[in-house]
């Protein structure tokens, strides 16, 4: 797969897990919007999002928290033009995508950096099995 659609692979599954938080709400808390349960679902849901962006161990990982973000706001996109409390919302929800993006863009560099640190080790183990005995 290339490097594009890998992206866009991140990107879909980002905006389909956006409206499905929104979409499945009343059905799993019970509550129209997400971040009214009495639950913290809507905020483990974003570390979920952006944990999981993290571990592709690639920057393309932050496309999920902003996929996320987005698909979150097209279902809000009515509210915020009939509704006083709309934008507000859009600010919540672009507020947890750029801290959901920075919890993204650390794991992905932890990542690699566990990825060369490996990679490092397993040459050095290697050049020393591959020695003659003596």
């Amino acid at each position: 797969m290339t490097p594009i659609r890998k992206t866009l692979v991140l990107l879909t599954l980002g905006v389909v897990s956006g409206v499905a938080i929104w979409w499945f709400s009343p059905w799993l808390t019970g509550q129209v919007e997400p971040w009214d349960a009495d639950t913290p679902i809507w905020l483990l849901s974003w570390l979920l999002i952006a944990v999981t962006g993290g571990l592709v161990g690639h920057v393309r990982g932050v496309c999920l928290p902003l996929g996320y973000a987005l698909g979150q706001m097209l279902v809000t996109v009515q509210s915020v033009r009939i509704g006083e409390f709309g934008a507000l919302g859009w600010m919540f929800i672009g507020g947890y995508a750029v801290i959901a993006t920075i919890i993204t863009l650390a794991l992905v560099g932890g990542t690699a950096l566990l990825k060369r640190v490996w990679r490092k080790r397993s040459s050095k183990v290697a050049g020393l099995m591959s020695r003659p005995p003596g």
